[in-house]
């Protein structure tokens, strides 16, 4: 390889994306494809109209962690993937009632996409969906070999069905395929099929409830094959649950690992509390997979600034340990700033800019509390927040310093 070409050409990134654009048009895509390099998408046109988006991210991510031989295979299948967009779904609910299957995701994963939508001034992506919790989404869609397709409300319509009739046959579907439920001491439970559907079998209520957990059932979904159940009054199942949810920090296509708690209304977003034995640890995993979250609302936030060519402050999402007792925390920094875009954290560090010092740092409860009427809440997932005017020398004194908080 070129020397220079290796130290200041093309990243890794850039090739894999060039290579698979390269067999996505040798597949067959009549479509315009324009490779967007800071959003790390394809986008696809036709009439100069955008038509599709792929992110490539997750796929890097999956294809990187392949061995040599393996790679070229699957080019193919994420080459036929982008392809099976061609494929219509059937115009009759009958022909296609078999293979719609429900999918359990993070609520970022539309709602990245919708606030970037937001962003550019253009519509939300409508797909209809039932919250698994507060940090988890569920939704129908519809099973090819190749892909799983979306179905908006248009083909509702079209099938003259409500959404809740299509996700009742989309786990009555799920319900009949065969799965093994695998144990660790009779204390942790987990769906590990490799089908794409483990994930889902959380909206398997009744079987889940059947399982002999002590306690109310928690569940954690830390990818869309693996689903781990224990129960809320089971100290060693919920340690189980948090070493192998440690396993999959760095998969590819995560969904969370943030755990929830069945209780008599559904799901519920939940942790065990303060002074648990499992709480710290059990926080760490949250906190870690919202800073993933965090770091893909940002670069999607990021990009349509850099493409409308406005300007603005879109603050990161940080991870300190304290020295003292060594608890994980979340903090963002302000700097000197008009405009800035915020992520909900523990801690918000103001800066001065010109001298690289904290004016101000203060919990997040704090800052709402003083700045509330400059806090605008962009209503989406992971909570970002819009601040228009930086804090007063009062508002910033009322705010204070957090005693050994250092950056």
């Amino acid at each position: 390889m070129d020397l220079l070409r290796y130290l200041f050409g093309s990243s890794k990134r850039d090739d894999f994306a060039d290579r698979l654009l390269r067999r996505v048009k040798d597949a067959g895509e009549t479509r315009e494809i324009r490779y967007e390099r800071d959003a790390y998408q394809f986008r696809f046109f036709e009439q100069g109209e955008l038509a599709g988006v792929a992110n490539l991210g997750n796929i890097f991510n999956e294809y990187i962690r392949l061995s040599s031989g393996e790679r070229e295979s699957y080019l193919t299948r994420i080459a036929r993937a982008i392809l099976s967009h061609h494929k219509p779904i059937p115009e009759s609910f009958e022909d296609a009632q078999c293979d719609i299957l429900p999918i359990v995701r993070s609520r970022a994963y539309l709602e990245i996409d919708n606030l970037q939508r937001r962003l550019e001034g253009k519509p939300r992506f409508e797909l209809p969906y039932i919250e698994v919790g507060s940090h988890l989404l569920a939704l129908p869609i519809y099973d090819l070999p190749e892909a799983m397709r979306s179905i908006d409300p248009e083909r509702l319509s079209q099938w003259n069905r409500s959404f809740y009739e299509l996700m009742e046959t989309a786990l009555e579907n799920l319900d009949q395929i065969k799965a093994v439920v695998t144990t660790l001491d009779e204390r942790l439970f987990l769906f590990r099929n490799q089908d794409n559907y483990d994930a889902s079998r959380i909206l398997l209520i009744d079987r889940i409830r059947d399982l002999p957990v002590q306690g109310l059932p928690v569940a954690m979904a830390p990818t869309r094959d693996c689903l781990m159940i224990t129960g809320d009054e089971d100290d060693v199942g919920m340690q189980l649950m948090i070493d192998i949810a440690k396993q999959h920090l760095k998969d590819p296509r995560p969904i969370s690992l943030t755990p929830c708690r069945m209780t008599g209304e559904g799901w519920q977003t939940w942790l065990p509390p303060v002074g648990h034995p499992v709480h710290q640890a059990m926080n760490e995993l949250r906190l870690q997979g919202l800073s993933t979250e965090y770091r893909e609302q940002h670069e999607s936030i990021e990009s349509v600034l850099s493409e409308s060519g406005r300007k603005g402050f879109v603050a990161n999402y940080y991870l300190f340990r304290d020295l003292d007792p060594r608890n994980l925390y979340s903090y963002c920094v302000w700097p000197e700033c008009p405009y800035a875009l915020l992520p909900k954290t523990d801690i918000v560090v103001f800066m001065d800019q010109h001298h690289m010092k904290p004016l101000a740092s203060g919990r997040w409860d704090v800052v709402q509390g003083i700045l509330n009427p400059k806090l605008e809440d962009l209503e989406t997932y992971p909570p970002r927040f819009r601040v228009l005017n930086f804090p007063t020398e009062d508002e910033l004194r009322q705010i204070g310093s957090i005693p050994r908080f250092r950056l």
